[in-house]
């Protein structure tokens, strides 16, 4: 009952949308109603791709985009009087609110949108991967099937903007030697899409251009042979000894994508040196800093969804 409630009023805002914008052009003196594809491409997308920043273990909202009252500390003050931390500062919109250090966020809030009614689930455990999971892809762990990352579901569904260039990449998170690396390897995945939409991972983004080249001292005729080798071995294998039929091809269509990549000169993307040494000086404050340099390039060059982390790696000092 809960879900169809929702989906009325999902089709309810969608009415009022295309109601308004046909309203509005018989205002502007139409003679008609608009069709059903003017209708959709008004409240169409815009935007062909999207690079999130994860800030991972980031501050509380009342410290960054959700300001509450703000008390000065001073010895013997009443810990419940403060919510916190900073005093708020104004933004570009009215009526919306930062705290202060988020000056240069918000003199361009009138080009973005914030949410504050998200609420997270009670899963049970303060495991920030946990939440991380549930964020990444909407489900709350643990699950039984392979769920999808929000990038894998853009690989999906829009597919890719330049052939050569892996839809979904995902850069500054290592998945080996942290804490939690099971928790976090879960949801940095295709899952049951497949591999073929999962994440082209970058850990070090100022050696993101070593990951499209082919190794040290492998000649072009051996990588070919090394590429027809593994998709032979593939097809060959039983049907559900390794995987499905479905995820047979994924991986098989997974490693063309790859090659296309690695024959391909828009490789030169994945290389920040290559970038104007005012550009790269403007980016280069640390390795976050230099991932989203490279997040832009990969934009730039085609790439549909481009997540940037301050890399999770709990429990070390």
């Amino acid at each position: 009952m809960q879900t169809d409630i929702k989906e009325q009023i999902a089709r309810r805002d969608f009415i009022k949308q295309i109601s308004a914008a046909s309203v509005a052009t018989l205002a502007m003196g139409t003679p008609k109603l608009l069709t059903a594809q003017e209708q959709l491409s008004i409240i169409a997308p815009k935007a062909d791709c999207c690079i999130l920043l994860w800030m991972a273990g980031g501050m509380a909202g009342p410290d960054t985009f959700d300001p509450k009252r703000f008390v000065p500390f001073e010895i013997g003050t009443d810990v419940n009087s403060i919510e916190s931390t900073f005093p708020a500062i104004d933004t570009a919109v009215d009526g919306i609110k930062f705290t202060e250090g988020l000056e240069n966020i918000a003199q361009v809030m009138d080009r973005g949108t914030i949410i504050r009614s998200a609420v997270q689930p009670d899963l049970g455990n303060i495991l920030h991967s946990r939440h991380q999971y549930h964020w990444h892809t909407g489900y709350v762990p643990p699950q039984t099937v392979a769920a999808p990352h929000i990038g894998a579901w853009m690989a999906k569904v829009l597919g890719q903007r330049n052939p050569a260039i892996p839809a979904f990449i995902d850069v500054g998170q290592r998945l080996e030697g942290v804490g939690e690396k099971e928790e976090l390897k879960a949801f940095h995945t295709g899952g049951f899409f497949g591999s073929e939409f999962g994440p082209f991972l970058l850990p070090y983004p100022e050696q993101a251009i070593d990951a499209v080249r082919p190794p040290k001292g492998m000649t072009p005729e051996r990588f070919e042979r090394r590429y027809k080798y593994y998709q032979e071995m593939v097809k060959r294998s039983p049907v559900g000894q390794q995987a499905s039929g479905y995820h047979q091809e994924s991986m098989v269509r997974s490693m063309e994508n790859a090659y296309r990549l690695l024959a391909s000169p828009e490789r030169k993307a994945f290389d920040i040196s290559l970038e104007p040494k005012e550009s790269y000086d403007k980016y280069n404050t640390g390795r976050f800093g230099q991932g989203c340099l490279l997040a832009r390039r990969l934009a730039e060059a085609g790439a549909r969804f481009i997540e940037v982390t301050t890399e999770y790696i709990p429990f070390v000092h």
